[in-house]
C-alpha cells in the first residue's frame, strides 16, 4: 500500500450497489472497505482511519442519516462523508454531508464526486 493510497468505505445493504463501489473505487486505486449496514460501518472504524466515507440513506439497522451523526460524534470532521441514494438530492437533509452521488450512478460520475470531496 503506497502511502498516498486514500481509504473509503461504503456502506450499502444493496449488496449489487456495494460491489460495483468498491470495483470501481479499487481500480482507480482506492483502498475500499465495504460493509452492508450502518453497524458493521461503526464497527469498522476502530483502528481504520477513513478519507471518505459514501453512505447509502435508506438502510436497515440504521438510516444514512443516522449512520453520518453517529460518525460526526465518533470521528468528528475527519473523513468527508457522502451520500448514495436513489432518493432525489432536493429531498435529502444534507446537514453535515459532504457530498451527494445520486443512484443509478455512472462511473464518471462516482469517482467526479469522490475526487471532488477529496479536493474540499
Amino acid at each position: 500500500m503506497t502511502k498516498n493510497k486514500k481509504h473509503i468505505l461504503v456502506v450499502d445493504d444493496e449488496s449489487e450497489d456495494l460491489d460495483t463501489m468498491k470495483t470501481i473505487l479499487e481500480k482507480e486505486g482506492y483502498e475500499v472497505t465495504a460493509v452492508s449496514d450502518g453497524t458493521d460501518a461503526l464497527d469498522k472504524l476502530t483502528g481504520n482511519g477513513f478519507d471518505i466515507i459514501l453512505m447509502d440513506i435508506r438502510m436497515p439497522e440504521l438510516s444514512g442519516y443516522e449512520l453520518l451523526r453517529m460518525l460526526r460524534e465518533k470521528i468528528n470532521h475527519h473523513a468527508k462523508m457522502l451520500y448514495v441514494s436513489i432518493v432525489p438530492e432536493k429531498e435529502i437533509d444534507m446537514t453535515d454531508a459532504d457530498g451527494f452521488i445520486q443512484k443509478p450512478f455512472s462511473p464518471e460520475s462516482l469517482l467526479k464526486a469522490v475526487k471532488k470531496a477529496m479536493e474540499d
